[in-house]
């Protein structure tokens, strides 16, 4: 079956929806803008690296000054010492600043960086945990030695 061909206001001729097929498509096209703004990561994917290079490297700048050779220095070090080249660590902050769902959930870890940087007792306790929880795992999930499983 075709679609009905009518005249509008101004003598074109063309399809014409209904508006009952209207309300359908609007109501459609705001289900699937709701169901995808529903969807959005709420922890998303940052890497720890990052975070540390980037707290080592504004730490950097308030001690020496933006642009002291030794920030630039430092800077250069940092990168090397978490992996990053100039390139990919832009990238990585382009990748949040781009994306609003990313920018609270990184300052915040840049804060919990820093109060640990300012904490250091806490700072030893935390990774402590993380060491007992992880060698915990291991051994829950290695064999030990002669058993068959």
């Amino acid at each position: 079956m075709k679609a009905p061909l009518k005249s509008n206001r101004n003598g074109e001729s063309g399809f014409v929806m209904s508006k009952a097929v209207q309300f359908a498509f609007a109501l459609g096209l705001c289900g699937i803008l709701f169901g995808l703004c529903a969807c959005k990561n709420e922890n998303p994917d940052i890497d720890e690296k990052f975070i540390a290079a980037y707290v080592d490297m504004r730490v950097a700048e308030q001690m020496y000054g933006v642009t002291s050779p030794m920030t630039r220095l430092y800077r250069k070090a940092t990168l090397k010492k978490y992996g990053y080249t100039r390139e990919s660590f832009l990238a990585e902050t382009d990748k949040i600043l781009m994306n609003s769902d990313y920018w609270k959930p990184f300052q915040n870890r840049v804060v919990a960086r820093l109060d640990s940087v300012l904490d250091p007792e806490s700072f030893i306790k935390k990774k402590e945990e993380e060491a007992a929880k992880a060698k915990a795992k291991k051994e829950k999930v290695a064999p030990k030695p002669g058993e068959v499983k």
